[in-house]
């Protein structure tokens, strides 16, 4: 296969701390109103410029929308903007990255300072609340359909309202959620609906059901009037695009997931001095979005593989397992992780046994659109994401101009592995990559004429040279393996 092409078994930046557990339901929001989320402590945003950590206190805020009135458990909550701003607005985001906005009720917030006394804080005194991440706190969480509304706001839940009916200027049709990808409204009263289905079908008419009731993920039953809607989603775990944050269906997110939205970016040597292989610099352009792991794969999730298939355990070279990247892993092992995952997942294979790309009926393709299952990125993808994608600040290593910032590597490692996630993560929020090719201007490439991998991203035993974004190496026949190696996996946005 050509070095483009093989999907990457990236060379360990090891680094740190992540995931205390490795396989959360969904990824955690690390940001949310503009503000990082502690892992330790809860954080009051006050109008005068102050900064309080601590906790807080009540057990739930209710606020008052548009559509309805929902109370929300704070075990839910990822933060409260209480800003307001000119049309006096206030939202919740929650930790499943649904947005609620209105008028919050509560007056004052409970909050207990750090060492320190518990106050009660008028709400008109508070600007932002952001909430401490927390251990599985999307644990049970099942991402169902998803409800887009014209305020902006939109949320995930289960429909209960069985009996939905589009009239067409033909025939009244009930909607068969097994077969409805999407419907759309326009309008107020009376909206135009378009039914999308899921064989291209469409469907316009009036939608004769004035509310849809929903049991929202985080736990209240609401209805919402129909001309508050504009669309509804009705495949599980689907999120659209346009939505913000970091987002994605449920069997993604398992593996702590980021989204790599598509793009243009210069691949290669960019800023001189580097290798031969690394030029000459050419334009790549991603007409998909991806998602790629937040962190290697763990000795956690890797053991879990091991555990569940019989297959023996790689050793860690002494240093530990559990959070560390796994090491010491063939390009075969992680194909075979990959796949194993995917079935795990109930989702189609990506590999077959000669490594070969399957489409989702099976059959071999050079087409990565196709590629419903997990796998290892490409070379291409690795190197956007590693630059941060469309929000790239050009730095020289994954997130940074200052290789110590974000890379473990010799001068620093101690001479092993580390932590996944311990160092600054770059613009995507993708940590432990710092660390592609043709002379043309290339659009989603994927080459499989090359038998070697290759491998991206440095180690804890290479200089800083061999940490930057656009250096590459091959690896040794997809046999090899060795403590510098692990990898990190990826799969189609579906």
């Amino acid at each position: 296969m050509n070095k483009s092409v093989w999907l990457i078994l990236c060379v360990i930046l090891l680094a740190t701390l992540g995931l205390a557990n490795t396989e959360p339901v969904m990824p955690a929001i690390e940001t949310v109103l503009d503000t990082e989320r502690p892992k330790d402590v809860d954080i009051l945003l006050l109008r005068n410029g102050d900064k309080l950590t601590g906790t807080v206190v009540n057990e739930n805020f209710s606020i008052r929308t548009f559509y309805a009135h929902i109370v929300i458990e704070s075990k839910y909550i990822a933060g409260i903007n209480l800003e307001g701003g000119a049309n006096n607005i206030e939202s919740i985001i929650t930790v499943n990255n649904n947005r609620f906005s209105g008028f919050i009720d509560d007056a004052f917030i409970s909050f207990k300072l750090t060492n320190g006394p518990q106050l009660e804080i008028r709400r008109e005194k508070i600007l932002k609340m952001v909430f401490r991440q927390r251990p599985q706190e999307t644990g049970g969480m099942k991402w169902r359909q998803f409800m887009q509304l014209k305020n902006g706001d939109y949320f995930h839940g289960q429909i209960l309202t069985k009996d939905i009916t589009i009239s067409t200027t033909y025939a009244k049709i009930p909607l068969d959620f097994a077969t409805t990808e999407s419907i759309t409204l326009i309008g107020d009263a009376n909206p135009l609906t378009t039914v999308k289905m899921t064989n291209g079908d469409t469907v316009q008419g009036i939608l004769e059901t004035e509310d849809i009731e929903i049991e929202l993920d985080v736990g209240s039953v609401i209805e919402v009037y129909q001309d508050r809607i504009d669309r509804i989603f009705f495949k599980e775990g689907y999120v659209p695009d346009n939505i913000p944050s970091i987002v994605m269906s449920s069997a993604a997110a398992k593996g702590n997931f980021i989204l790599v939205e598509k793009g243009s970016f210069t691949m290669g040597d960019t800023w001189g001095g580097g290798d031969s292989d690394e030029k000459p610099t050419h334009k790549v352009t991603f007409t998909y979005n991806f998602y790629i792991g937040k962190y290697e794969v763990t000795f956690d999730q890797y053991d879990a593989f091991c555990e569940a298939t019989g297959k023996s355990k790689p050793s860690d070279s002494g240093w530990g397992r559990e959070n560390r990247s796994v090491i010491n892993v063939t390009w075969w092992d992680a194909i075979d992780y990959c796949n194993w995952l995917s079935d795990k997942e109930k989702l189609p294979k990506a590999y077959d046994s000669n490594g070969n790309l399957l489409d989702k009926d099976g059959r071999i393709t050079t087409d990565l659109s196709k590629v419903v299952g997990y796998r290892l990125p490409t070379e291409a993808e690795w190197e956007y994401a590693a630059r941060g994608g469309n929000k790239s600040k050009g730095y020289k290593y994954s997130g940074s101009n200052s290789v110590d910032d974000v890379a473990w590597y010799d001068p620093n490692s101690g001479g092993m592995t580390q932590e996944v996630g311990w160092k600054a993560s770059n613009e995507l929020g993708i940590y432990d990559m710092s660390g592609n090719y043709s002379s043309s201007a290339q659009t989603d490439p994927y080459d499989n004429s090359d038998s070697f991998p290759m491998v991206r991203g440095g180690s804890w035993q290479s200089d800083a040279k061999f940490t930057r974004v656009a250096f590459r190496f091959y690896l040794y026949p997809p046999g090899y393996s060795s403590s510098g190696l692990g990898f990190r996996i990826a799969r189609m946005v579906p």
